[in-house]
């Protein structure tokens, strides 16, 4: 709750600044009266708000898209549309981005600009890389690269070179991979721009790690921590202690491996990406466990595994089951092993469709370039008499391959086929169990409406036809001039009302709570004020009844509670105990105070509960009605109102009796004190508004 607490004006700061450009932005815009300026502006605000505002930023370029388009201003589209493809790019929608970037593409060509089209075929190349399509992504960096080239533009020469390795390394060949770094290097040292500098200097290191030249691959790593100490940056340095510790474990310097991996892991925590830390986490847990450090091997797997489920991330969850299962193996705990292979296979079945079609692609490429082998080492060894024996062998070979997948292929689908009615029957089980509960919460509803029906045709018709004679009567006593009758006439026609209009409020209390209109708004209240005011309302039935109220409350005690609710469920509870208790007897209201709860109690005298109306006495589908000590009508629909408003405000009723002793009722209610319990209310009813 703390953390939340803090986080609410971070928050609100964050929602008002933005508020606050948008505002900015929009005054800007008002203030230009041509239509391709707008354009301008818009496309100028979001090239420096896209990463911090994405949502914001393509609203407006949508604008200025809109704009452009009726304008019929091919440059504003092109831009408008090339920034968006950026925004969706970082947000993984990699096929809308290449759809934003051929078409920018087109309307710059319309314009013939070059320099906009090479730009944005830099971008659209980049998606190629992620979608691992590397002709149409090399072939978009070579178009790019040589109109750089041409107009010497160093920081898009630099992007090219690095783009183009990039290619080469995901090609392996890193030959050419490390030229084109290099490259971009060269322009990183004559510009002296310590962010390029890094990235390269970390590309050069992947390509000599790849190589297992982890020498050299140190070497440029180092070289990086130089860089960070002249341009600081956490996330970099984390990422370049990782390399060296990867460096380090890779050449089974145990030691070094785990201070620098320890120094990443640290910033990780600091930085708080997951992912990031996944990493760190598994390559710890593989340095204790070549050392034969098994419990801190195990430790630090199950910290990533953790990581890997939150962040539900497939690959690395599997990956860590399996050296799981491998950690318990050498710890010789058979069950926990076997626990976590099944965890693995369930998981490495669940991405087998793309995994099974790599691995058949690389049987059948492996096995293509086997045959050829063996059909020129055939040529240069046999005679012609030996060839049906070799084209027989391959013949064989072929159609063992293809038994062999058929068979793989066969025992998945069948597999697959299965998990997949287990799921249907899953779903059936749970849509059943949807059902039975609306079938029960139908029943109930219909026995609720039918209990209302009863309230409202019996209880509440019967006081209205005793205020309808009543008024036939008064005319009778005032044409007889019985004006003693005429008195009690009145007072029972007063009697009839106040009873009628009880129920009606307990009625539409109780019907706007359930459908949820109701307001439900807590604030801290004075108990004493509202108890005071009720007993008044009540003290002329008490005196008729000669009934004696007491206030057993000195102090002022504060609660937290809705005060339109509390006041209905004391009033119905003093009423109730006004009903049931002979004349003569006692109704008392205290209260009991601890530290996150108060307790107010009210005790009567009255002719009591037995135990089995106890048990239904807040159930309306159980409720009966039952005359008080002067023939007054009750209904139970006040109780089961009490118990509702009392648990909405986070509080709960009980009820203790004695037949012909007395009863008393006893409600707990939050402290104002209580401010961890109030906090969470608010929480609750701000998320519910």
């Amino acid at each position: 709750m703390p953390n939340f607490l803090l986080w609410i004006p971070i928050l609100f700061l964050s929602f008002s600044s933005t508020a606050q450009i948008n505002n900015a932005l929009e005054d800007q815009l008002n203030s230009i009266s041509v239509s391709s300026e707008k354009v301008d502006v818009i496309i100028e605000w979001a090239n420096s708000n896209y990463k911090k505002y994405p949502d914001q930023a393509f609203e407006y370029l949508q604008k200025s898209l809109h704009l452009s388009t009726k304008l019929k201003y091919h440059k504003g589209i092109g831009l408008s549309l090339m920034r968006m493809g950026v925004i969706e790019k970082n947000n993984e929608n990699l096929t809308n981005a290449n759809k934003l970037y051929s078409d920018a593409i087109l309307n710059f060509n319309i314009i013939s600009d070059s320099l906009d089209i090479c730009r944005t075929m830099l971008n659209r190349g980049n998606v190629y890389l992620k979608k691992k399509q590397f002709i149409p992504a090399i072939n978009d960096f070579f178009i790019g690269l040589k109109y750089f080239e041409k107009i010497n533009d160093q920081k898009l020469l630099f992007a090219a070179y690095n783009n183009i390795g990039l290619v080469y390394k995901s090609l392996k060949d890193y030959e050419k991979s490390y030229y084109y770094y290099n490259k971009s290097l060269t322009i990183a040292i004559n510009t002296k721009s310590n962010s390029s500098l890094y990235y390269c200097y970390n590309n050069i290191a992947n390509i000599f790690s790849l190589q297992n030249n982890y020498g050299k691959a140190l070497s440029y790593y180092k070289k990086n921590l130089d860089v960070l100490k002249v341009e600081p940056n956490k996330y970099k340095l984390a990422q370049t202690y990782h390399n060296i510790g990867s460096c380090f474990l890779k050449m089974a310097n145990y030691p070094l491996a785990l201070e620098y991996l320890y120094q990443s892991l640290e910033l990780k925590e600091k930085i708080g990406n997951k992912n990031l830390l996944i990493s760190t986490l598994n390559s710890l847990s593989h340095a204790f466990y070549a050392q034969n450090n098994y419990q801190k091997a195990l430790e630090y797997r199950k910290k990533a595994l953790a990581l890997a489920i939150e962040t539900k991330n497939i690959e690395y969850q599997k990956n860590c089951n399996r050296e799981i299962f491998h950690i318990f193996t050498q710890l010789n705990q058979p069950d926990s092993a076997f626990y976590y292979f099944t965890s693995y296979e369930l998981l490495k079945d669940s991405i087998f469709s793309h995994e099974n079609l790599k691995q058949i692609a690389e049987i059948q490429e492996k096995y293509e370039s086997e045959k050829k082998e063996t059909q020129i080492t055939l040529l240069e060894k046999e005679n012609k008499s030996k060839m049906w024996q070799r084209n027989s062998l391959i013949v064989l070979l072929i159609l063992l391959l293809g038994y062999a997948i058929f068979i793989v292929r066969s025992y998945y689908r069948n597999k697959k086929t299965h998990r997949l009615l287990q799921l249907q029957n899953e779903r059936i089980q749970w849509h059943k169990t949807l059902l039975d509960q609306k079938n029960e919460a139908l029943s109930d509803s219909n026995k609720t409406k039918n209990r209302l029906f009863q309230i409202i045709s019996h209880d509440l018709r019967s006081p209205l036809a005793s205020v309808y004679n009543i008024a036939q009567l008064i005319k009778i006593f005032i044409q007889q001039r019985k004006y003693q009758l005429l008195e009690e006439s009145c007072h029972d026609m007063e009697e009839s009302i106040s009873n009628v209009l009880s129920l009606t409020d307990n009625l539409l209390s109780w019907s706007l709570n359930q459908s949820g209109k109701l307001p439900y708004k807590p604030a801290i209240l004075s108990l004493k004020p509202l108890l005071e005011n009720n007993l008044r309302t009540y003290s002329s039935v008490a005196k008729q009844k000669n009934i004696h109220l007491q206030l057993l409350l000195e102090e002022t005690v504060m609660v937290f509670a809705d005060r339109q609710m509390l006041d209905t469920v004391i009033r119905n509870l003093i009423n109730n105990s006004l009903k049931f208790t002979k004349p003569g007897g006692v109704i008392a209201i205290g209260l009991n105070q601890s530290d996150n709860f108060v307790e107010l109690w009210i005790k009567d005298s009255g002719i009591g509960i037995s135990e089995d109306q106890i048990a239904h006495l807040f159930e309306i589908d159980h409720s009966q009605s039952y005359n008080g000590t002067n023939g007054e009508k009750g209904n139970g629909l006040g109780l089961l109102l009490c118990k509702q408003f009392i648990e909405q405000n986070k509080g709960e009723i009980r009820v203790e009796s004695t037949l012909n002793l007395g009863t008393t009722f006893r409600i707990t209610i939050p402290a104002a004190e209580n401010t961890n319990e109030i906090s969470t209310i608010l929480s609750s009813n701000a998320n519910a508004n």
